[in-house]
């Protein structure tokens, strides 16, 4: 029976559970077939589960949520709240509208519902849930790709390139991690047991594609590039000789960039130099901002009060676009402080769940690379929640092989039972 109802209950569940986390299908300006109203949906069941969860626990819930509920009640006060009692002593925003503006930092919550159907499926069947989650994405990425299934967005911006999609980029990003971290190891990062290498870099490979051809964002494929030279290390320069070798007909013949439906033009104009006007005019507004309230902390504004940041800045300032500069105007000199002590946090709350790190340090690192570009602790909460589910669930496989009589000796592997 348990093996009936995680093969047909938990484990479909488990894949809407993660394509929901990633927003594959939520509603965004680059997401052809996102849903007006699905992204909010998810948060409120991810807090209404999170409470019935741990009024059903009580004093009784497994060591590792424990854990990460400190996580997710760290990462709220921090980067929802303070920001939102920021904006209402700089701009006078009702709180309210500040809590909206950073509701994605809830994501951090996602971990509750993801736990808790990991723990009810094999270690196989999560892999697979989390691969065929990444590959919905990259499916439905080919099909807005080559036209299979329109547009569904009302209004397509014509600088918005409407050939570009966003359909779950973090997801098919960290399932690209995942592949090649088995494909590096040749083991299961859960569990440790034996996987196809074959297999997973064929995934991989999908998967990078996707982000090339379809996706389209930079900043996602040097992610990409840069998780690949921290995790295989040593193997990093046969990784690098072999990608020269397949790209090499590409150099010699860069019309097959065409006909493949590469973007040439939007990929030269990061070699020659061309600036995103938008994103250096914000970074530019930020500093000046910063110089003149002495670098006191400014919160962030939402639209759906009087306008946002438009009245003061214009349209075109955007804190999402500006990764580490954002969180500079939102915190301003506490910056120094919060960045060190959450990575410090978020160090420990890994270590206290279990002691290898190895998937995490590289998954991490990978990010820094993007961080000026993308906020990691307001926009990246997907991914580090997924993360630590990752962690709890390997801590939970290491605890299930100590015998009986020696789980106490090590209480990092204890809980997520």
């Amino acid at each position: 029976m348990t093996n009936f109802s995680s093969r047909f209950f938990f484990f479909p569940l488990l894949i809407i559970a993660i394509v929901l986390h990633f927003a594959v299908f939520g509603d965004s300006p680059h997401n052809p077939y996102g849903i007006k109203g699905l992204n909010e949906l998810y948060l409120a069941i991810c807090i209404i589960f999170t409470i019935l969860l741990l009024l059903a626990s009580a004093e009784d819930a497994p060591r590792e949520f424990r854990i990460l509920m400190y996580y997710c009640a760290y990462t709220t006060v921090v980067f929802l709240v303070m920001p939102a009692i920021f904006a209402y002593y700089t701009y006078g925003q009702p709180i309210v509208f500040g809590l909206i503006e950073e509701r994605r930092v809830l994501a951090a919550l996602g971990f509750a519902p993801l736990l808790f159907l990991g723990k009810r499926v094999s270690t196989l069947q999560f892999e697979r849930a989390f691969l065929y989650a990444a590959l919905i994405a990259a499916f439905f990425s080919w099909c807005f790709k080559f036209g299979v299934i329109p547009d569904m967005r009302p209004e397509v911006r014509s600088d918005d390139r409407p050939d570009r999609s966003s359909i779950g980029p973090f997801l098919i990003c960290l399932a690209y991690f995942y592949c090649i971290q088995i494909w590096s190891k040749g083991a299961s990062p859960i569990s440790g047991a034996a996987r196809s290498k074959t297999l997973y870099l064929v995934i991989a490979a999908v998967l990078l594609m996707t982000l090339v051809f379809a996706t389209q964002t930079r900043q996602l494929i040097v992610l990409c590039l840069a998780f690949t030279l921290f995790c295989l290390r040593a193997k990093a320069i046969i990784w690098a000789a072999s990608l020269s070798i397949l790209l090499s007909p590409f150099y010699f013949y860069p019309s097959l960039l065409e006909v493949l439906g590469l973007n040439v033009e939007f990929y030269d104009s990061t070699f020659e130099g061309v600036e995103d006007g938008a994103r250096s005019v914000t970074i530019a507004l930020i500093f000046d901002h910063l110089k003149q309230v002495n670098w006191l902390p400014s919160g962030s504004l939402s639209l759906m009060w009087q306008d946002g940041f438009i009245p003061y800045f214009g349209e075109h300032f955007f804190l999402s676009d500006v990764g580490i500069i954002g969180t500079l105007f939102r915190f301003g000199f506490l910056t120094f402080l919060i960045v060190p002590m959450t990575l410090f946090v978020y160090h420990r709350i890994a270590k206290n769940i279990a002691s290898d790190m190895s998937f995490i340090y590289a998954t991490m690192l990978a990010l820094f690379v993007i961080w000026p570009l993308n906020g990691l602790f307001e926009y990246g909460q997907s991914v580090i929640a997924m993360l630590f589910v990752i962690h709890a669930l390997r801590a939970r496989y290491l605890r299930s092989q100590e015998p009986i009589h020696e789980r106490r000796a090590y209480p990092q592997l204890q809980g997520s039972y």
